[in-house]
């Protein structure tokens, strides 16, 4: 499963270089010629000054007008000046050195970041630029929230790229639903993959949560294995939960043992501000202050 959203988008085109095709077709309404040959191969750009370049996902394929590079970047943030010139290095290595056309695929999550990377990807001087970039950029701004599951059902594959395109969507719980009932398609294991995939794709976040709380009600069969990492998961964590309210406990009575030997009696509502704080560092703040302090004002530093 893909640990991150930057690597869950390579892994879609590795696993599935025809998405290339199918989402330049469909979101530039261009036609690409079908990819009948496909190789990912590794490519060391690395020049004679030893500063190491490499292309994250490079795909050789072979079309009806011949050999040609698809190169796939995810882009999280505004492209920098260093970022743009690696791009105009990849593609001109790849060129020089096979005397292949080559393409670039720039998705983003961000729609100011792809805006960015449509205005800014020049070479040259300010006054008069030597060299534009025109890649293909994707990102929410064109690519669709697919909320419809005969939709989803059609490309699952592109369902799950529009999904983590859409990641930071607010909306985007909207396409989840949809995206797992078009899971229930295809084979369990491809299904239970593509759901475990989406879920690490999400990365971080509320967003991945909400993915989830949602496959624990679903009653599809390739949700069963996964409800029960779940259950576990949530045992674990429940498990993990106790031994930390129990640590804190131990800590508020070695805390309020202390106030008590120093004479320093709290109010009502500094004991309440003590029995329910869980965090750690603040306890052993509090009681290593309370070991010199004079008044409660001292022990938390107020």
């Amino acid at each position: 499963m893909a640990k991150i959203p930057h690597e869950a988008l390579h892994h879609l085109f590795r696993d599935d270089p025809h998405l290339f095709t199918r989402s330049v077709r469909r979101l530039f309404d261009e036609e690409f010629p079908d990819i009948k040959e496909v190789a990912e191969i590794v490519v060391d750009t690395t020049s004679i000054d030893a500063v190491e370049r490499y292309i994250d996902t490079a795909l050789r394929v072979v079309t009806e007008h011949g050999e040609e590079f698809l190169l796939i970047e995810p882009q999280g943030e505004s492209p920098s000046p260093q970022k743009i010139r690696s791009w105009a290095w990849y593609l001109s290595f790849l060129e020089n050195k096979y005397g292949v056309p080559a393409s670039l695929l720039v998705i983003t999550p961000k729609t100011a970041t792809a805006r960015e990377c449509r205005a800014r990807a020049t070479l040259g001087p300010a006054r008069r630029p030597v060299m534009r970039l025109d890649p293909h950029v994707i990102s929410p701004d064109n690519m669709p929230l697919i909320t419809d599951p005969a939709q989803a059902a059609e490309d699952v594959v592109f369902s799950v790229f529009a999904l983590l395109t859409q990641r930071l969507n607010p909306d985007i719980q909207q396409a989840m639903a949809p995206l797992m009932s078009a899971l229930e398609t295809l084979d369990t294991d491809t299904a239970r993959y593509y759901a475990e995939f989406v879920e690490g794709g999400l990365g971080e976040g509320c967003q991945r949560e909400i993915w989830k709380k949602i496959m624990k009600t679903m009653t599809y069969g390739y949700v069963s294995e996964l409800k029960q990492e779940f259950r576990e998961e949530g045992l674990a964590e429940g498990r993990a939960e106790g031994r930390a309210e129990g640590r804190a406990e131990g800590e508020i009575t070695a805390l309020l043992a202390v106030l008590a030997a120093r004479g320093l009696e709290p109010t009502d509502a500094q004991l309440e501000r003590i029995r329910s704080c869980t965090d750690h560092e603040r306890l052993l703040a509090w009681t290593t202050q309370a070991v010199t302090a004079t008044s409660m004002a001292e022990v938390f530093g107020d």
